[in-house]
C-alpha cells in the first residue's frame, strides 16, 4: 500500500531536524519498500543519525531515503556509484547494497537497501580496546585505505571533486558562526594562517576517499581484547580527493587524535612523514566540509590554551612529536 502521508513536510529543515529519524514516521514508507521487493518488515529501528533517515528492518536491511534537501539526488547516486566501486575488492568490508529506487508518490525521494552489517560503531566501545588493538588497527586502516585510495574512477563520475574553491565556500559558509567556538586568540589567527597555506591543499589529487572516517562509520566487535572490523558504512560524502583530508575525521575522530596511531597508520599506508606533513593536514582540517574542531575544543581545554595555530597543530598531527 502506498502510503497517504506526504514527505513535502521535511523540504524545511525545521521539519526535516524533528523527523528524520522518527520511526513512526517513517514506517509506511520503509513497509512500501519492503513489500515492493516481498520482504517483512516487522522491527524497525533507527540506524545512525547522519545526514539522511536510516532505518534497520529486521535485522536484515538498511534502508535509506535522500530527500531534496542536502543536495540528497546528488548523495543518493553517490551511494549507488561507491557500492558499485568497492564490490568484489577483497579485504575491504563494506555494506552490500540491495537494491536502490524511487518512493512512489513521493517526487524527489530516493532510497538504497544495504545488507545488515551487525556489530556496534567502534565509538561505542572504543575505550574497551587496549592500546595494541588500538594500534593494530590504525595499521589494518593504513593498509585498507591504501588500497580503497587507488581504485580507479570512471571518467563520467557523478562522484564530487575537491576543489579549492568548494572547500573555501565550505570555510566561508561555516566560519562565522564557528570562530564563536574557538578562543578569540586563535581564531584570530585562522584566516591568516590559511592564506599563508592555502597552496598545500593539494585538493586535484585523484584518490577515491570515504571523506567522512568516524567512529560511528566504523561498525564491528572486540574479540579477545581486538576490534573486529565488519564494515564501513555510509559513502554518502565520498569524494575524488587526497590522504589529508581523509584524515580529518580519521585521526581527529576515529583515532581520537593518538599520534601512536597516525604514526602507524601512515606507516603501512606507505605515506613518508615530511616537514610540511603537519601544515598540509591542518590547513586541509580547518577548510574540511564538517566541523572537525568543535569536539576538539570541548574536550581537550590544552588545544585552546596553544599560543598559536602552529602550536596546536605540532600538537595535533607532528608525529615527530609524540607527547600529545
Amino acid at each position: 500500500m502506498v502510503p497517504t502521508k506526504s514527505l513535502q513536510a521535511l523540504e524545511t529543515a525545521d521539519n526535516y531536524r524533528h523527523l528524520f529519524m522518527d520511526p513512526f514516521f517513517w514506517e509506511p514508507f520503509l513497509r512500501q519498500v519492503c513489500t515492493r521487493y516481498g520482504w517483512s518488515c516487522d522491527q524497525i529501528r533507527p540506524g545512525h543519525a547522519g545526514t539522511f533517515p536510516t532505518f534497520i528492518v529486521d535485522l536484515k536491511r538498511v534502508v535509506k531515503f535522500f530527500g531534496p534537501l542536502f543536495d540528497g539526488e546528488n548523495s543518493w547516486q553517490v551511494e549507488i556509484e561507491c557500492a558499485e566501486l568497492m564490490t568484489g575488492i577483497p579485504g575491504l568490508p563494506v555494506a552490500k547494497l540491495i537494491i536502490s529506487g524511487d518512493l512512489e508518490n513521493q517526487p524527489r525521494w530516493h532510497y538504497v537497501v544495504f545488507e545488515y552489517v551487525p556489530g556496534v560503531s567502534i565509538g561505542e566501545v572504543y575505550k574497551d580496546i587496549p592500546i595494541k588493538g588500538r594500534l593494530e588497527l590504525a595499521t589494518w586502516m593504513g593498509e585498507w585505505l591504501s588500497k580503497m585510495h587507488r581504485i580507479r574512477i570512471k571518467k563520467a563520475s557523478g562522484i564530487p571533486r575537491l576543489s579549492l574553491d568548494r572547500m573555501k565556500d565550505w570555510f566561508q559558509v561555516r566560519w562565522s558562526a564557528t570562530k564563536l567556538k574557538w578562543p578569540e586568540h586563535l581564531a584570530g589567527q585562522i584566516r591568516e594562517y590559511l592564506d599563508k597555506n592555502i597552496t598545500m591543499i593539494q585538493a586535484d589529487a585523484d584518490h577515491f576517499i570515504h571523506a567522512d572516517l568516524t567512529c560511528d562509520h566504523l561498525l564491528g566487535q572486540i574479540v579477545d581484547s581486538r576490534w573486529n572490523t565488519n564494515g564501513l558504512i555510509d559513502f554518502g560524502d565520498a569524494k575524488i580527493g587526497n590522504i589529508y583530508y581523509e584524515l580529518a575525521a580519521l585521526h581527529l575522530d576515529l583515532f581520537a587524535f593518538d599520534k601512536r596511531l597516525l604514526g602507524a597508520f601512515l606507516h603501512a599506508y606507505g605515506l613518508n612523514w615530511d616537514p610540511a606533513f603537519t601544515t598540509k593536514l591542518m590547513t586541509t582540517a580547518l577548510m574540511h566540509q564538517f566541523d572537525v574542531f568543535e569536539p576538539l575544543l570541548a574536550i581537550k581545554p590544552e588545544l585552546s590554551r596553544s599560543r598559536s595555530i602552529n602550536e596546536m597543530a605540532d600538537f595535533l598531527w607532528n608525529i615527530e612529536n609524540l607527547s600529545g
